[in-house]
């Protein structure tokens, strides 16, 4: 295939695999509303996510015979399905940042145990973003296998088991509120808000790589792409990080220096880094728990109960993940210790 071609044929999957992960999400987000609140009439939302599906779909299988969605010869001019896919996937970056400021809204414990619409959307917000990930890395899986990269297929498949942990977690939310016929109470709710820390964080992680998605054809990327204000810009250039990385960053609500800082540690992973962060750990507190492969969320729990991450380490090691369930067992708390 000339270099051209096989281009254009990238660009097209990168454009079709954004806007699958996208639509599928909200797809997903739209079912897990209206099942919480069957009287809230979400039909017309649900068909026009159907839709936009069945057309990538047919859209895939043009590209599978070798005819690219996005011509790159064509630049700067986009018309036909090519405008179109353009103006579905921008579409699904306004509603995308639009849900991350209901997302900050609803990261109240107040806010959340008085406004119930809050409640759905938060755990419906969950059900997308991890179909959305799981949708993505298929995608991912698919694209591998298709273009005969068996080693880059297999590195891939290996994160579909993440994302299944993380759709059953949601699905499992999603029925504790589908099921729920009075006010939650705060214990209920604390873990809720918890596993849904960094919800708002991913949201807008995916708003930056459709950035970078839109790039890939427009050839400009930089940082007020990824919605760093102009006067930060410098800052984060100066510290080494390249537009698309000072965005994921940024968008787990790093600073440069505070970027560079869980660098040091050894949190490569902004959303690892900020998993931390967001339940009040310095780097230098969170080092060893990342050195003992312990993520924030275990961390704060262990931490609670008084342990400290090599004390931690050896009860995860005994098949013990959280504190609670070592309460559950004094017995052999007393033998080990």
């Amino acid at each position: 295939m000339p270099e051209d071609a096989s281009r254009d044929v990238n660009l097209s999957f990168a454009f079709l695999a954004a806007l699958e992960s996208a639509y599928g999400g909200m797809w997903a987000f739209e079912r897990a509303l209206s099942s919480l609140d069957p009287e809230v009439d979400r039909e017309e939302e649900l068909a026009r996510s159907e839709q936009v599906l069945e057309r990538l779909q047919r859209w895939r299988g043009r590209l599978a015979e070798g005819e690219p969605l996005l011509l790159t010869e064509q630049r700067p001019v986009i018309e036909g399905d090519a405008s179109r896919a353009w103006r579905l996937l921008d579409v699904a970056e306004g509603r995308l940042r639009s849900l991350i400021s209901e997302l900050i809204e609803s990261s109240d414990l107040e806010a959340l145990a008085h406004d119930e619409f809050a409640r759905h959307v938060r755990v419906s917000a969950m059900v997308e973003c991890a179909r959305a990930e799981q949708l993505h890395v298929q995608a991912m899986v698919d694209w591998a296998r298709a273009t005969g990269d068996d080693e880059m297929a297999t590195a891939w498949k290996q994160r579909l088991l993440g994302c299944t942990v993380r759709v059953e977690q949601a699905d499992r939310w999603l029925t504790v509120f589908r099921n729920l016929r009075e006010t939650p109470d705060e214990s209920l709710l604390v873990d809720f808000l918890d596993d849904t820390l960094l919800l708002a964080a991913t949201v807008a992680t995916r708003v930056v790589d459709i950035s970078k998605t839109f790039s890939l054809y427009t050839g400009v990327f930089d940082y007020a792409e990824v919605g760093i204000p102009a006067e930060q810009s410098d800052a984060w250039s100066d510290a080494g990080f390249t537009p698309y990385e000072a965005g994921r960053w940024f968008a787990a609500g790093h600073s440069p220096e505070r970027a560079t800082a869980w660098l040091e540690v050894g949190a490569a992973d902004p959303m690892v880094a900020a998993g931390f962060m967001w339940r009040g750990f310095t780097p230098n507190e969170a080092g060893p728990w990342l050195r003992r492969h312990i993520s924030g969320r275990m961390a704060a729990a262990w931490a609670r109960s008084g342990h400290d991450a090599e004390g931690a380490r050896e009860w995860i090691a005994l098949g013990i993940p959280e504190p609670h369930v070592l309460a559950q067992l004094p017995a052999l708390e007393s033998r080990v210790m």
